[in-house]
């Protein structure tokens, strides 16, 4: 499989989201794709850096048995993930502080809410905030945005259980022990 069958392939594809979830073609072996922990994309060792091109990638991702690919109806590749394949680089949050939507580093903007859960997970030797973005595949917050989210908490209105509580859209979520 080459790059110019790829990007074909992908620049054929009409929908916002397509159902790759339908699609199951043949793995193509062979390709090397990676995301890594700074949100870059890498074709065989090589940095994606048409921020297009990434965007379109990210629009045919699909999650499937804790891995991760791009798939068209007719090629599947698997996809390295240091963390995650998107990474939330900025916000914004309504006058009252209670309505926040996290916008990703792929032009995609999702609300902090019941269907878009924020948690903390462990890797290696830190807490790493992580929220549902779509369809099982997850997206890692910044530390910018991360100590922002925290600053926003501190004032809103939390009781003192020990547990530092964000706000957004009628859910509440950990950011962490208050130490």
């Amino acid at each position: 499989m080459d790059f110019a069958k790829l990007l074909n392939s992908v620049n054929s594809i009409k929908e916002e989201f397509p159902p790759v979830h339908l699609w199951d073609p043949e793995l193509c072996e062979g390709v090397e794709m990676q995301i890594d922990r700074e949100g870059n994309w890498f074709y065989q060792g090589s940095i994606i850096g048409r921020k297009k091109l990434k965007v379109l990638f990210s629009r045919i991702l699909k999650l499937e048995n804790d891995n991760y690919f791009l798939v068209t109806p007719v090629e599947k590749v698997f996809v390295k993930v240091d963390l995650a394949p998107y990474m939330i680089v900025d916000y914004e949050v309504d006058a009252s502080k209670t309505k926040i939507i996290l916008k990703t580093n792929l032009e995609l903007s999702i609300p902090l809410d019941k269907e878009h859960k924020l948690e903390l997970k462990r890797v290696g030797d830190e807490n790493i905030p992580f929220i549902d973005v779509r369809d099982g595949i997850k997206g890692f917050l910044s530390r910018s945005v991360y100590y922002s989210l925290v600053d926003i908490a501190i004032s809103q209105e939390n009781d003192s259980s020990g547990e530092l509580i964000l706000k957004s859209f009628n859910c509440m979520f950990s950011l962490g022990d208050v130490v």
